[in-house]
């Protein structure tokens, strides 16, 4: 007896012939059809357990085919065969209702194990309907089933996680679950999904290892397990772990806990939960491989980096996770201005091996976590998950130097290397949506074209050149506004120590009175700031290790200046000369990129270790 019915359907004789030669000697009844109209044809008068078609075909192609029969037969299963040019053709088929995808060329047992484990999901769901028509009343199972369907019409992992632990929460009457999901391109973590209920998302892992998974779930000899669990500090209590799995490893990892009524989850929460589960499974591992299908549509084949319409949607993806889990991210722009001149010396493909070597660049940059867009034209974008302002800005200098000394810019001259211009702007501190955090970025970007930094120059001068050329721009006031200004500055990190941040002083002649009187505020306080004082004199008693305090470079005469960089408000302040009696050249701002530029440039002056 055949071990199941498969219609093949493609266009070239030889992937029929091969088709047919190949499941027919796996036991399978095999019947061909040269196009999507024969295909339905051969539907009308017989049955199969899979279609088996081509997406490329003259007339009726696989995608037309796979709407035509899933029409026809909601139920209907059917297996995709495409080119890797296809994948996009590929994940539209998978919309429509494709079960699995095959990439030519495939070989025997890619093929067989695809086919088997289709049918064996087949068998289960065949052998799940006839248990819950028999026990129906008894089990419970028709909700149990309907919701575990329902899964399969999500195929983003968040929210399908989102589903998957509410549908736990409901079956065993959990008032707290947590979902962690596999990071396909870290596959020994698995990162935080969804939460529900009674959890506090900010004492819960971020990430858990496939070594942290609970043994007899990481190998495979159980499919839930009950472990005493406890938040910090709290009382111990019973909660019910379940792991998701593909291909034997661990891709999915639930707990729940908190049973209404106080009772223990016993074997018959074991059982609900472990029959959803197995439905969840199957779900998320249909969700990444579109996920990994959408993605290789949606990037550039020479770069890897996205194009910008999926990108924003990844970032608005990105807005739901961390307004969701209370987390902020950061996007960096790069844009590499006037490229015309460059296209018209190299030629069309070197340009694109040249912009290809660009990403590269950025790429070494990045962390694994990282998500980058091109839009082909010299622009950049870069997402940067968890990231606060500051951490933002410290990667925006990690390019900058990145690209500083790098060859593909630094052996170019005149007018063949172009300029680049950053952005940076931070969720939720620069906007909560998508739009006011792209708005801010273009802002940033305008700002940084125009800025002083550029417009003096002041990356080919020294750091004293730098302050005095800023300081020159500054106008006359009276030595008591200074003062005011400073002891503001300086009172802020003492009265918000929380905030992360850089602050610079050099106190000089003109700042030396209001520095020490509002260092004192920082007795018994542990700012998160790192405070540094560029300063010959003693440094005052019992600061409590929150103070940094350095000689200045030798042989450098440093103007007295205040610099404050942080999440939120940032600062520069610049003293001059004295012209007269009356009063002193001071030069402030609240330009962000010209504080950025003296706060990471005094960072490396001094040789301070880069904050992480």
């Amino acid at each position: 007896m055949p071990k199941g019915r498969i219609l093949a359907v493609d266009d070239q004789r030889y992937f029929r012939e091969l088709l047919e030669g190949l499941l027919s000697e796996e036991g399978y009844d095999v019947v061909t059809a040269s196009s999507g109209e024969e295909a339905l044809r051969i539907l009308d008068q017989s049955h199969f357990d899979i279609v088996l078609t081509d997406l490329v075909m003259p007339g009726m192609d696989g995608n037309d085919l796979v709407h035509r029969v899933k029409e026809r037969d909601p139920e209907q299963e059917i297996v995709v065969v495409t080119g890797v040019v296809d994948v996009k053709t590929a994940v539209d088929a998978m919309k429509l209702g494709a079960a699995e995808y095959l990439i030519k060329p495939f070989d025997r047992e890619t093929l067989a194990t695809a086919i088997e484990k289709i049918l064996q999901n087949r068998r289960l769901r065949t052998e799940h309907a006839r248990l819950l028509a028999e026990n129906i009343e008894y089990m419970g199972e028709r909700t149990l089933f309907e919701r575990a369907v329902a899964l399969f019409s999500c195929l983003a992992v968040d929210p399908l996680a989102a589903r998957i632990v509410e549908g736990l929460c409901v079956e065993t009457r959990a008032q707290g679950g947590i979902v962690w999901a596999v990071d396909e391109d870290a596959p020994d973590r698995l990162n935080l999904a969804a939460v529900r209920g009674l959890v506090r998302v900010n004492e819960e892992p971020d990430v858990v290892m496939l070594e942290q998974v609970p043994e007899e779930l990481a190998e495979g000899a159980k499919v839930s397990l009950l472990l005493p669990w406890s938040e910090d500090g709290g009382e111990e209590r019973p909660a019910l772990y379940l792991a998701m799995r593909r291909e034997g490893r661990v891709i999915g990892l639930v707990r729940l806990t908190d049973k209404l009524g106080h009772d223990e989850f016993d074997a018959v929460d074991q059982a609900f939960a472990e029959k959803f589960v197995q439905y969840g499974e199957i779900a998320l591992v249909n969700a990444l491989r579109f996920a990994r299908l959408e993605q290789n549509s949606l990037a550039d084949p020479n770069t890897g980096a996205y194009v910008f319409d999926y990108f924003h949607d990844m970032v608005r993806s990105e807005i739901e996770k961390s307004n969701r889990f209370g987390r902020n991210f950061s996007l960096l722009e790069v844009e590499l201005a006037s490229l015309d001149p460059l296209r018209r010396r190299l030629g069309d493909r070197k340009s694109q091996e040249w912009l290809a070597g660009i990403v590269k660049r950025l790429r070494s940059a990045m962390r694994s976590a990282d998500i980058l867009a091109a839009d082909g034209e010299g622009r950049f974008l870069v997402l940067l998950p968890e990231t606060d302002t500051l951490g933002g800005a410290i990667f925006k200098q990690r390019v900058e130097r990145e690209l500083e000394c790098d060859p593909l810019l630094t052996d170019l001259a005149g007018e063949h290397r172009p300029k680049v211009h950053y952005g940076i702007a931070n969720y939720p501190a620069d906007g909560t949506q998508l739009e006011s955090i792209l708005r801010t970025l273009e802002e940033r970007m305008a700002a940084d074209r125009v800025s002083l930094v550029r417009r003096l120059e002041l990356g080919t001068r020294s750091l004293a050149e730098s302050l005095t050329a800023l300081a020159d721009q500054g106008e006359i006031e009276r030595p008591e506004v200074i003062e005011s200004i400073a002891d503001f500055v300086l009172g802020e990190v003492a009265r918000r120590p929380e905030d992360r941040g850089l602050l610079f002083v050099g106190p000089g002649e003109n700042l030396a009175g209001t520095m020490h009187k509002g260092l004192a505020a920082f007795k018994g306080v542990s700012p998160r700031s790192e405070v540094v004082v560029i300063s010959d004199q003693a440094a005052p008693p019992a600061l409590n290790g929150a103070v940094a305090w350095l000689s200045a470079p030798e042989g450098v005469s440093l103007p007295p200046f205040l610099v404050r960089y942080t999440d939120g408000a940032v600062y520069a302040l610049i003293c001059g000369e004295k012209p007269n009696g009356a009063g002193v050249r001071m030069f402030h701002t609240d330009d962000r990129s010209v504080v950025e530029f003296l706060a990471f440039r005094l960072q490396r002056e001094l040789a301070l270790p880069e904050l992480a």
